[in-house]
C-alpha cells in the first residue's frame, strides 16, 4: 500500500474543510500527528493507520475509501451499510515476545463498507478482530505492517489456511497444519524462514485471517 495514494485521499477530506489545498503539515495536523513525524512516516512508506481511522471516524468518511478507493466516500446514515470491526492496537503478529490478551488492551474500531466483508464472506454471525503484522514471515501474502480480519470463531486447524497463534515465542501469524511427525506446524509464505514445529500444547489458536487490509 502506498502511503502517497492514501494520504491524497485524506488531503481531499481536509481541503474540505479548508477551503483550498492543505500542505502537509495541515494533514498532519488533522489527523492528530507532528508534522516532523508526518515526514518520517512518508519517507519511510508507513501509513499511520490508527490516526486515518481515527480521523475517518470523526469525520464520518468510509476507511475503505481512503485506503482502497473502494466503495462510496461518506458513509451512509444507515449503519446497516457498516460492519465495525475491533482493532485491537496493543497486539502485533510476528512480533513475538507478547501474549495475546485482547482482555487488556486498548482497542478502536474500523468501519468497513458491508460490500467489502460480502467480498471476503465475513457474516454478522462472525466475531471478527483486526491487528497489526510487523515482519516480512508472510510476504508476498501478508507485507509488513497490513491489517489482518481475524475470525475468532474458527479455530479449527485440520484443512489448513492462515491463523493467528499463541505460542511461547509470542503472537505469530503462519499457515498452520498439523505435523506427520507430531505436533502443530508453523509455516511462513517467505522461503527464507525455516517451518517451524511446535508440541501441540504450546500452540493455542486466536483464529484464522479472513482478509488483509492491503493489496496481495
Amino acid at each position: 500500500m502506498d502511503f502517497t495514494e492514501v494520504m491524497e485521499r485524506v488531503s481531499m477530506i481536509v481541503e474540505k474543510d479548508l477551503g483550498t489545498k492543505p500542505y502537509d503539515k495541515d494533514i498532519a495536523n488533522a489527523i492528530g500527528i507532528a508534522p516532523a513525524q508526518y515526514s518520517n512516516n512518508k519517507k519511510q512508506n508507513n501509513i499511520p493507520y490508527e490516526k486515518i481511522n481515527e480521523y475517518c471516524a470523526k469525520k464520518r468518511v468510509s476507511i475503505s475509501w481512503v485506503l482502497y478507493e473502494q466503495s462510496s466516500q461518506m458513509l451512509d446514515s444507515n449503519t446497516e451499510e457498516i460492519f465495525k470491526v475491533r482493532f485491537l492496537q496493543g497486539i502485533q503478529g510476528s512480533a513475538g515476545g507478547g501474549a495475546f490478551n485482547d482482555d487488556n488492551t486498548d482497542f478502536t474500531y474500523l468501519s468497513l463498507d458491508r460490500a467489502y466483508t460480502d467480498i471476503l464472506g465475513i457474516t454478522d454471525g462472525d466475531k471478527i478482530d483486526a491487528i497489526k503484522v510487523t515482519g516480512d514471515s508472510m510476504e508476498a501474502t501478508i507485507k509488513d505492517n497490513s491489517i489482518i480480519l481475524i475470525d475468532r470463531k474458527k479455530t479449527d486447524i485440520i484443512n489448513g489456511g492462515i491463523f493467528v497463534v499463541n505460542t511461547p515465542s509470542g503472537v505469530l501469524v503462519k499457515r498452520v497444519g498439523i505435523s506427520s511427525f507430531g505436533g502443530i506446524s508453523l509455516i511462513s509464505d517467505n522461503k527464507n524462514y525455516p517451518v517451524e514445529t511446535m508440541p501441540e500444547n504450546d500452540v493455542i489458536v486466536i483464529g484464522k485471517v479472513v482478509g488483509v487490509l492491503e493489496k496481495i
